[in-house]
């Protein structure tokens, strides 16, 4: 199981509530540095077990929350006739997240310009 950071922010698309956990679909992006573009992905049958499934009465479609817990699986499982299987793509699982809420302050994560000060040195001829 690999773990991701506790920064990654996801939209909320879908909810679907089971026994014991929910499967949920969300999206994520990323900006490409070399095009300047947006990369989006989408992540279907994502399990929110745990602490994510007790409070996941407080989430709805288009949501936006950080992953503060998760991990993606691709382990073999058995079937109801004891053959082994390999899934086909990746399982997500989400152990806990937090609502995002912006702070104001560069929430873009380097993103935007930088601040430029200005200097005596402006007026140099070179």
């Amino acid at each position: 199981m690999l773990n991701f950071n506790n920064t990654q922010r996801v939209s909320i698309w879908k909810i679907e509530i089971k026994e014991n956990y929910a499967l949920v679909r969300m999206g994520s992006s990323r900006k490409d540095k070399a095009t300047g573009e947006y990369k989006n992905s989408s992540w279907s049958f994502c399990r929110f077990v745990g602490e994510a499934f007790k409070k996941i009465d407080q989430l709805k479609e288009k949501d936006r929350i950080v992953l503060k817990g998760a991990g993606i699986s691709l382990e073999p499982y058995v079937d109801k006739n004891g053959e082994t299987k390999y899934p086909k793509t990746p399982q997500i699982v989400v152990f806990n997240w937090e609502p995002f809420v912006p702070d104001g302050n560069n929430t873009n994560s380097g993103d935007s310009a930088p601040i430029v000060v200005s200097s005596d040195d402006d007026d140099l001829p070179f």
